[in-house]
């Protein structure tokens, strides 16, 4: 009668184990390595630093999510002055526009950037300082549209202060934007299933074996009916 009412518990407990092994865990974000330069016209800019970003592919809307970035901790500098970038900015209906995306994929070796724009429709994302809002201080990545030549322009440039500085550069999407410090490791989901259903066979066989009874046990059961 016990043995019995083992079974659909161990049954239970094997599909609990198995179920919890395979239910989805929040992704770690990974640090990048950003290192970028660029001039124009005399002027020289540079962006270096580290950016955090979940592995997994997103697409920014004109909503303006959903931004993946969890840490940015970048310096610009231009014509020799630094200046510190710690957030990113998706401004609606200027940052992206219309139906434009602007798409980031983060592996476990690298961050990439790309766009997705058509028409009138643009797709940037910007660094910033937090400290700054009326952005005079900024490194801006994307797809926008020339006016002076109606076309789609890949472009990376910023502007700084005091002077205003605004240095621009054209760049080939998509773009390798970072490298990761650490390499990071994702156990495959048939992995997990196979440890999950050899855990579920170790537990069955311990207690299979606790549960069966010795041949002297029944022998002496016999003996007493």
């Amino acid at each position: 009668m016990i043995k019995n009412r083992l079974i659909p518990t161990l049954a239970l407990a094997g599909a609990t184990s198995l179920a919890a092994m395979l239910t989805p865990v929040a992704a770690k974000a990974v640090t990048f390595t950003v290192n970028r330069s660029w001039s124009q016209s005399g002027n020289n800019a540079s962006l270096v630093g580290t950016v955090d970003v979940p592995i997994g592919s997103y697409t920014i809307d004109s909503t303006g999510t959903p931004n993946p970035f969890t840490n940015v901790n970048l310096t610009l500098t231009v014509n020799g002055n630094p200046f510190t970038l710690d957030t990113v900015v998706v401004i609606p209906s200027g940052s992206i526009i219309g139906t434009g995306q602007f798409l980031v994929n983060a592996t476990s070796s690298t961050l990439t950037f790309n766009t997705n724009v058509s028409s009138f429709d643009q797709a940037t994302v910007r660094f910033q300082n937090s400290g700054n809002p009326f952005g005079n201080r900024w490194y801006e990545i994307g797809t926008f549209l020339d006016f002076f030549t109606f076309q789609l322009v890949n472009f990376e440039g910023s502007i700084a202060s005091p002077s205003f500085t605004e240095v621009v550069a054209s760049v080939s999407l998509p773009v390798t934007f970072g490298t990761a410090q650490t390499a990071q490791q994702v156990p495959e989901p048939a992995s997990l299933f196979g440890l999950g259903v050899l855990g579920t066979l170790g537990v069955g066989s311990t207690l299979k074996r606790k549960l069966k009874p010795s041949k002297s046990a029944e022998k002496e059961t016999t003996k007493v009916g």
